[in-house]
């Protein structure tokens, strides 16, 4: 069942933070760099560089790995969606956000400020470590009221 937000979460996003990213693309499996780094938003769906020319008309989202993790620019994000207090992290001199939240080896239970979804430590005054995170506790809310 689709909760009342989620109806209201635009397509592509429910789409992004469910996607298997850095897969190898099936219809360019024999060709080298087919890893499916590119979200097409028009169509809610992963590419590679092969299936790019394909969408050169819609608008495209490039998805970087940092740490491991799926990540976006934040430049790019705050176009799509509101990234007020979640934490950026610097890469390659961009500011980058997380797509999903990251698993923790252990619960830390210091007097720092923590995730308001997974309880991930984080810097102040951020709330969330990531914009599922953030869209999770947004639909914990509408819920609630």
């Amino acid at each position: 069942m689709v909760s009342a937000h989620q109806q209201q979460l635009p397509r592509w996003l429910r789409a992004l933070l469910t996607e298997k990213l850095f897969n190898a693309c099936i219809i360019h499996e024999e060709v080298r760099k087919n890893e499916k780094n590119i979200f097409c938003l028009d169509c809610s769906t992963s590419l590679c560089p092969h299936c790019f020319s394909f969408h050169r008309s819609h608008r495209l989202l490039q998805i970087r790995r940092y740490v491991y993790h799926d990540v976006i620019r934040l430049d790019d994000a705050a176009k799509l969606i509101d990234c007020a207090y979640v934490q950026a992290y610097i890469t390659n001199s961009a500011k980058v956000v997380f797509l999903n939240q990251r698993p923790q080896a252990k619960q830390c239970r210091g007097s720092g400020n923590t995730c308001s979804t997974c309880e991930r430590s984080l810097q102040d005054p951020f709330l969330f470590c990531s914009l599922y995170c953030k869209v999770l506790q947004n639909e914990i809310n509408e819920n609630k009221s």
